[in-house]
């Protein structure tokens, strides 16, 4: 009998590295919550993120490695609460 193991891949560093508000590097990104050309909402292993602007894409997404890659003209990047577990998270504010 064959056991079968889950990798894990446990991500504990987060980083975001921009280069002239026109493209951005990230990791540490565990999930994208949802993306247009003017706003992307993420999940990292430090919370939630959005990134606002004109014209973003998504270049490169590996939630393996918790690598992003991000192009456009950014407006702001802003910090969410970290994301709550359970079937009642949302209805208790």
């Amino acid at each position: 009998m064959q056991i079968e193991q889950k990798k894990t891949v446990q991500l504990q560093e987060h980083s975001i590295v921009m280069y002239n508000r026109k493209k951005m590097e990230l990791t540490g990104v565990t999930e994208v919550v949802g993306f247009s050309d003017t706003l992307v909402e993420l999940q990292t292993c430090m919370g939630g993120l959005l990134i606002r602007g004109k014209g973003i894409t998504i270049n490169k997404l590996n939630t393996e490695t918790g690598e992003l890659k991000v192009n456009g003209e950014i407006a702001s990047v802003q910090y969410t609460a970290k994301k709550k577990d359970g079937i009642f998270a949302g209805l208790f504010r």
